[in-house]
């Protein structure tokens, strides 16, 4: 799918509307001069599951017509390396962004979401959301750093210290970077899968990490509990295996069904537990993902589960939000 330099026309993946999704060519987009936005040659788009769900049923943040994808990595004409793109479009000015939070700018855009993503050759980007990969870290590796990104922004908001037990909801891909971000704070994680189709596919990553999988919740007493699973009972379940003082962070929403009993909150203020929240991530939390993909990229390469064009993505998209696949990367040069 390459193009010679000087072609204006390029191949994208454009979502029209909810289950419109067409592979076509579109013009490459031009820098603006009066802005600090350069041209990145888009190598490598790892596809998440909120994309399928965009494509599926669209999104609070979604703006069509959309090229999709923000797990993006990429280099530019006349520079050396790859870098990856931290997908917020924050003002700079607020007191989120002065407070190192511009990840909660209210003005925030997204790419990907607001403004096209990664599922195309070319991608239109400020250069101050480029991030340069370590010397020797594979791209396609490096695709995943958002999303270990949004984990690291997890643990922290959870404020897990050096030798916590911390309990995971969910095992699929994010949950088990989840628990390299736990890791990373010398903490120790327990990951809960009840889909006994999904375990298998964690074996090598799990032997290599010496992740610990349950199929239900262990009889045991966590200091911290993090969903990376949408169903509203982890959370009761979290409240339950935490000690005194613990924290549960909401990090995958929840998907609407189910309530909440009022012995839930009780347990709460009987026992003193934090209730957090943590959506997306920073800059700061991408460049630490990078730091930690450098020293561990074995792992991240045992949750790709394979490769696929640009025209394959929309068959992919129903095992996905199915949790039938682990991560999915977009080679977009050959």
């Amino acid at each position: 799918m390459n193009h010679p330099e000087g072609d204006f026309m390029m191949k994208a993946l454009r979502l029209e509307s909810a289950g419109k999704l067409h592979f076509l060519d579109v013009p490459v987009p031009s820098p603006p001069e009066t802005t600090k936005e350069v041209l990145l040659k888009v190598t490598h788009c790892a596809l998440c599951r909120t994309d399928a769900k965009m494509w599926r049923e669209g999104h609070r943040d979604l703006v069509l017509p959309r090229v999709l994808g923000h797990e993006i990595c990429g280099t530019l004409e006349g520079e050396p390396g790859h870098h990856v793109v931290w997908p917020g479009l924050s003002c700079g000015e607020c007191q989120y962004c002065s407070g190192g939070m511009e990840n909660l700018c209210p003005s925030m855009k997204i790419i990907g979401f607001h403004r096209d993503g990664g599922l195309a050759e070319r991608l239109l980007v400020p250069r101050d959301c480029l991030l340069p990969l370590p010397p020797a870290l594979k791209p396609h590796v490096a695709a995943l750093a958002e999303p270990l990104g949004c984990c690291l922004n997890a643990v922290h908001q959870a404020k897990v210290q050096q030798g916590d037990r911390v309990l995971i909801f969910g095992a699929g891909p994010v949950g088990l970077m989840m628990s390299l971000a736990v890791r990373a704070m010398n903490a120790e994680p327990t990951a809960v899968e009840t889909s006994s189709t999904r375990r298998p596919k964690t074996k090598a990553f799990c032997e290599r990490t010496d992740l610990r999988i349950e199929p239900t919740v262990p009889r045991e007493t966590f200091q911290a509990a993090i969903n990376a699973t949408s169903s509203l009972e982890t959370f009761a379940q979290g409240i339950g295996a935490m000690g005194p003082g613990g924290s549960f962070c909401l990090f995958s929403g929840f998907d609407g069904r189910g309530a909440l009993p009022a012995s839930i909150l009780n347990e709460i203020h009987y026992r003193q537990l934090s209730i957090v929240g943590a959506y997306g991530c920073t800059r700061k939390n991408m460049k630490e993902a990078l730091e930690l993909m450098a020293l561990r990229p074995g792992p991240l390469e045992d949750l790709i589960e394979g490769f696929v064009g640009l025209e394959g993505v929309k068959e992919i998209f129903p095992a996905m939000l199915h949790g039938e696949v682990m991560k999915i990367i977009v080679p977009l040069q050959s």
